[in-house]
């Protein structure tokens, strides 16, 4: 024996809806500037994650800090910048208004904020 159909309840089958999925937030570590080879690899999951529209939430600390300017351009709202304020003034660097500069504390708070953490 078949089973009723919705139609006769006087209902039409549901639509399917799609619902996009919100974004994956992701927090990366640079630990590295240009001169390590690691630097490549960060800057080639930098590109991959930002075509898939992740939230990137990016910390460079040690001599990470060096690359903030070349990273600034990059920055903005699905990529946000912050600089470890203790590295960068033991490095003699400026201070950029467009970056948020912090310590450990914020680096944790970023880490436990996301759902992902990739460090180079």
């Amino acid at each position: 024996m078949d089973s009723p159909s919705l139609e006769a309840f006087g209902m039409s089958a549901p639509l399917p809806i799609s619902h996009p999925l919100p974004p994956r937030r992701l927090c990366l570590l640079l630990t590295v500037d240009r001169r390590s080879p690691i630097f490549t690899r960060f800057l080639e999951t930098l590109k991959e994650r930002s075509a898939c529209g992740d939230d990137i939430y990016l910390y460079c600390i040690d001599e990470g800090v060096r690359e903030v300017e070349m990273l600034l351009p990059r920055a903005g709202p699905r990529l946000r910048l912050f600089a470890c304020a203790y590295a960068a003034m033991r490095r003699s660097l400026p201070r950029n208004a467009a970056v948020t500069y912090g310590g450990l504390g914020l680096l944790a708070d970023l880490i436990l904020g996301t759902g992902e953490f990739l460090a180079f």
